[in-house]
């Protein structure tokens, strides 16, 4: 018997897809709470700072972006795909990350002088130091945080974030406010970090007992560094635009394409981030010979929710920039509406990448992302000169490019028939055409950015569940059942009959 099967027989599947479901219902509460409480901080910040104090935080994230990927070479996250009886690897992950956190730290502010030089801007001697320090409470609390991912426990997780994202915000006004320029923001978030440490303390109980065995070291890092490898490249790539514009077009126009990027990554991009950590833990506690079907399943609700987002925020995005952030951040319009394309096909690439780390075969990862990290180089350094725009047509389309290839290499992998991906995605995509249309006819014919957001947010999203529950109401009804269980006996779903073609979604992810 798998060690993944229940001694009844019954296949984990359902439990797995109602806790996973429910997990990302805490997990996108975290995420949508977070997520407003830090667009409020950062439409008050853009209004208090000018795009080079944004631009020069953005010039220090970029090291920190970077050694983040290394900060723990992924030992936390062979944790989470460990069995209960090796849960005593804690301690060996705990003693190991807050070391390398420490290292870390030291090596950012060494390095402050260096990019000052590179950049051409003295500031970053002062402001990376402080940043680094980030690394020292992130690792106290990697541990408690991957366990809390590991159990799918969501609710001590959502509480920590909301922290940080209260904190971080809170402390960057208060300090713009009284003038503290880019300072605001590099202190708003160490007091944000310090914040999530602390709840993640307080609300997973597990407590270090400082006794690291060595014999687990080996075997975590042989997980830990392939995927650290990937994560290197991953940096690399994320962060090349940022290097290319900061080195050749200066701190301003990075300050206007980072916050042109900021709504994508707010309102799309951490939905990939929210899908990862609860699918990865999910996918690895599942048989394998059921994970193509658990792949699909994630891949339609991504499609459901990526969707109407990223279609809504293009439509949208020149009155939400007025309105949010204000008449100097013009020029970040038509970075944002193609970084919302690059923001959408990275959330649609985590299933399938969740899915191959959770089967140890990060090895396919890493033939994906080498040659689109390259490419993506190769581009931005012949089109920078362009402007900030250009710049964000080469990041969107190597991600869409590099979306279809994996896509393909999926079916054959994971032997998915192509014309269920179909199945899957023509609701959303018919019920967000419907939407997008009615939003560009409202923006034609409103002038007034505050009223054409919030209008328009009405619309779209009356709009696209009406179109949704016209094409894919049962769906919609198994989603709410899954989430939300109570409803279920007020409305019994009638399931459909179980799949003709192996590997096919099953229609009720609950049963």
């Amino acid at each position: 018997m798998s060690a993944h099967t229940s001694t009844t027989g019954e296949s984990p599947l359902p439990n797995i897809g109602a806790r996973t479901l429910r997990g990302m219902v805490w997990a996108y509460g975290s995420y949508i709470g977070g997520r407003l409480l830090t667009l409020v901080a950062t439409g008050i910040l853009a209004r208090l700072l000018t795009p080079k104090e944004f631009g020069l935080v953005a010039l220090a994230l970029i090291f920190i972006t970077f050694f983040e990927t290394l900060s723990d070479l992924g030992i936390t996250q062979a944790l989470v795909i460990a069995r209960e009886e090796e849960l005593e690897k804690a301690e060996t992950a705990f003693v190991w990350t807050v070391g390398f956190g420490a290292g870390f730290a030291l090596l950012t502010a060494a390095l402050g002088p260096l990019a000052a030089l590179f950049f051409d801007q003295p500031k970053l001697v002062s402001l990376l130091p402080v940043l680094g320090l980030r690394f020292l409470f992130r690792s106290l609390a990697a541990t408690h945080y991957a366990l809390a991912q590991k159990r799918i426990d969501f609710r001590s997780r959502t509480a920590a974030e909301l922290a940080d994202a209260v904190v971080r915000g809170g402390v960057g006004i208060v300090l713009a406010l009284e003038g503290f320029g880019a300072w605001s923001l590099v202190l708003g978030y160490l007091a944000g970090s310090i914040a999530l440490c602390a709840v993640l303390w307080i609300l997973v109980p597990w407590r270090p007992q400082f006794r690291p065995r060595r014999a687990h070291l080996p075997q975590m890092l042989r997980f830990g560094g392939t995927l650290t490898g990937v994560n290197i490249i991953a940096a690399i790539q994320s962060n090349t635009d940022y290097v290319f514009i900061g080195r050749f077009l200066g701190a301003t126009d990075l300050g206007l394409y980072t916050l042109g990027f900021r709504l994508p990554e707010l309102l799309i991009l951490n939905l990939s981030v929210v899908a990862g950590k609860v699918l990865y833990p999910a996918f690895a506690a599942i048989d394998r010979d059921q994970l193509a079907t658990a792949v699909q399943l994630s891949l339609r609700y991504t499609l459901m929710f990526g969707l109407p987002a990223a279609a809504a925020l293009a439509v949208l995005a020149h009155p939400l920039v007025l309105a949010i952030f204000g008449d100097k951040w013009d020029r970040s319009v038509a970075p944002m509406q193609l970084l919302t394309l690059y923001a959408l096909g990275v959330t649609l690439g985590i299933p399938v990448g969740t899915a191959y780390k959770a089967v140890g075969r990060v090895g396919v990862l890493l033939a994906l992302i080498a040659p689109a990290t390259c490419l993506l180089i190769a581009l931005v350094a012949i089109f920078v000169n362009h402007g900030i725009v250009a710049v964000a047509a080469c990041v969107a389309g190597v991600t869409l490019l590099f979306d279809v290839i994996g896509l393909a290499i999926l079916t054959r992998q994971f032997q998915i028939v192509p014309r269920l991906f179909w199945n899957a995605a023509w609701p959303p995509l018919v019920a967000t055409a419907g939407m997008a249309a009615a939003l560009a006819l409202l923006v034609k014919a409103i002038d007034t950015p505050w009223l054409t957001v919030v209008a328009g947010g009405a619309l779209g999203g009356v709009l696209y569940l009406s179109l949704l529950w016209l094409f894919a109401r049962n769906e919609l009804l198994r989603l709410r059942d899954i989430a939300f269980p109570r409803f279920r006996a007020r409305d019994q779903v009638v399931p459909p009959p179980e799949p003709e073609t192996v590997g096919q979604l099953p229609p009720n992810p609950a049963r």
